[in-house]
């Protein structure tokens, strides 16, 4: 067996633990506390772990030890000149991004599928978003990648643009051509971001899209724990060239990550590392596998259709990460969140996300065959149910009304002087014509449907409508239940 590399984090926390230190340093469980309800939960083990920065943990804001050596593993394991470990998610990581490439009142390029962390990224740095429209599948719902040629365009509408970022792969797992997009951007002389949250395994086997890293992107943020093995919130940004101020983000990453570090996401994220260092191409061989076991017999079931890797070459899809599996509903006429519940209260199975249309499955290292065929009986259940017979005319109705989104709105403020001006709540339908102060997005993904500073139509409340009557869940609304919309003062 080949040597295991090093994880200079969890090496470390071995030793402060091993040395049975007696700690007077936060936090207040020391290590581990008798009869407490959490401790009984999780065990001691975990509690020995979660430490603060004390000397010889390094400190995630001045790296200069073991903190600082994990990054440098990881930057030569996804292919980056720098590499940075996020303790608050992508999110934090995108918004240092847009607050390291923009001033206020700068103009970035940016997807309408963005998600709403990179919105809050917009709004702290005083940045004005310049958006484009990714292409788009009418049959199953869902935004694919973007053209080449959209970003040139787009360039050209927008000469005063300081960045371009891009969502790569979608939610969905498509992916756009990287390469080509990194070559125009550059010919402007202006850095080209990714959020490449759900694609922190790309690259690591020749049967899945390579990473955007590898075809040119500047910088590029991966959601670690999304496909891999680290835990939830545990994250990297990683950086190569020299069109960004390395130092600006590095302030603004100590102005966005919290003081507090978590040692335990730490450590997940040099485990992560590690695994894929160790045994990446297997893992993913793995994965990939039980992706296409799962494809092969969905097709089979009546009614169901599949998001295939075929789908490649048309517009929008250069590629395609197939241990994303998207699963249409709507030929069963039912929607994907009445069938999410279905599964979820008849088989215990949640999946990764439901649509009107649509059901995501991601497929990770931790999954089995036996969750697959789980997973396939419970469909073959759930089909022979009818639960088609369950449905009202008002879902028929919406499902019959729903292609598209709405167009993007038109944005007459910032979203930061909208976001800061004084605000009034209206019920949605008389909030039409007056301007929004809120982001209101379906969650997951995350996707804005209305942004601060932009026009409310009669179209984006009509749509509103139509998703909140539906069930979607909604999120970053002031009001949940999306009877009111938070507007600006007149």
């Amino acid at each position: 067996m080949a040597p295991t590399p090093r994880a200079p984090i969890i090496e470390a926390l071995r030793k402060y633990i091993a040395n049975g230190t007696v700690r007077f340093h936060m936090p207040g469980h020391k290590g581990g506390i008798r009869n407490s309800v959490l401790t009984e939960f999780l065990g001691n083990e975990v509690f020995a772990a979660d430490v603060t920065n004390v000397p010889g943990l390094d400190d995630l804001h001045q790296a200069h030890g073991v903190i600082k050596e994990a990054q440098d593993l990881a930057a030569r394991t996804f292919g980056a000149e720098y590499t940075y470990f996020l303790v608050n998610g992508s999110s934090c990581g995108l918004q240092a991004l847009v607050t390291a490439v923009c001033n206020p009142g700068d103009r970035i390029l940016v997807p309408r599928n963005l998600h709403r962390s990179i919105l809050s990224g917009i709004i702290l740095s005083g940045a004005v978003p310049a958006f484009f429209l990714p292409e788009y599948d009418y049959n199953y719902g869902i935004p694919l990648g973007t053209l080449a040629e959209t970003i040139q365009k787009s360039l050209a509408q927008n000469p005063d643009t300081k960045a371009v970022l891009l969502v790569n792969p979608t939610y969905h797992g498509v992916t756009s051509n990287i390469s080509v997009i990194a070559e125009i951007v550059h010919n402007h002389n202006i850095p080209l971001l990714v959020d490449e949250a759900h694609g922190p395994h790309l690259g690591f086997h020749e049967d899945l899209p390579p990473s955007s890293l590898r075809q040119g992107a500047d910088a590029v943020v991966h959601g670690t724990h999304k496909i891999l093995t680290a835990f939830t919130q545990a994250s990297m940004l990683h950086l190569q060239g020299n069109l960004i101020n390395r130092q600006r983000l590095e302030a603004a990453l100590k102005l966005l990550q919290s003081t507090s570090t978590s040692y335990l996401l730490l450590a997940s994220l040099d485990a992560a590392r590690a695994d894929m260092d160790i045994n990446g191409k297997q893992l993913l061989r793995n994965c990939l596998e039980l992706s296409r076991y799962l494809r092969e017999n969905i097709r089979k079931c009546a009614g169901l259709a599949v998001f295939e890797e075929e789908m490649t070459g048309r517009p929008g899809v250069f590629g395609l990460d197939p241990i994303k599996i998207t699963i249409s509903v709507k030929e069963l006429e039912i929607t994907g969140i009445i069938a999410e519940q279905w599964l979820r209260d008849h088989f215990d199975i949640q999946v990764e996300m439901s649509d009107l249309f649509n059901l995501l499955l991601i497929v990770g290292p931790g999954n089995s065959r036996e969750d697959a065929d789980c997973f396939l009986k419970a469909l073959e259940t759930m089909i022979k149910a009818g639960l088609r017979n369950l449905q009202d005319n008002s879902i028929h109705k919406i499902m019959n009304s729903i292609t598209l989104m709405p167009d993007i709105p038109e944005l007459v403020v910032s979203p930061r002087e909208a976001f800061f001006s004084q605000a009034v709540s209206l019920p949605l339908r008389e909030a039409v014509g007056r301007i929004c102060s809120e982001t209101v997005a379906c969650y997951p993904p995350g996707i804005p449907i209305i942004c601060p500073g932009e026009i409310i139509s009669k179209d984006i409340a009509d749509y509103l409508v139509l998703v909140r009557d539906a069930g979607v869940h909604m999120q970053g609304c002031s009001d949940p239940s999306l009877q009111n919309i938070l507007v600006v003062k007149e």
